[in-house]
């Protein structure tokens, strides 16, 4: 009798743990205040089983795709590749959903068209750089 409730209860906190994980699904939007008067950065997040997909526009980046991505519980991380102004870019996130409307979001860029690929992090090195998005409604 003690196991099954045991097991019962470990099964519950399983189900708790999984339902747990944000939903990010749809349409973002931010303003990265990293360069000049800010570069406003459009996403769209798919996730499905934990693994995010989609896209991230702004002035610099025209097709930037969402690869390795990854959503668990509150902490979200993925990578955007794509060309634009300044050539081929790599931006890499990190972040935590802040709430049903809100992600708190680092990055780290390299590959930005210089003579040896332009590696670099930005003000305060890699990761140092942060934008706030909101769900569009």
């Amino acid at each position: 009798m003690k196991t099954r409730f045991l097991m019962a209860g470990i099964l519950a906190l399983a189900l708790a743990g999984s339902a747990f994980a944000a939903d990010i699904n749809g349409k973002w939007k931010g303003m990265f205040q990293g360069m000049g008067d800010g570069i406003e950065q459009n996403y769209t997040f798919k996730v499905d089983a934990g693994k995010i997909t989609g896209t991230m526009t702004d002035q610099m980046i025209t097709d930037g795709k969402i690869t390795e991505g990854t959503l668990n519980g509150d902490d979200i991380s993925f990578t955007v590749s794509g060309s634009g102004q300044m050539g081929d870019m790599k931006l890499q996130f990190k972040g935590k959903v802040t709430g049903p409307d809100e992600i708190k979001l680092s990055l780290s860029f390299s590959g930005m068209g210089g003579p040896d690929g332009g590696a670099g992090g930005g003000p305060g090195g890699p990761g140092g750089m942060e934008v706030t998005i909101k769900r569009v409604k």
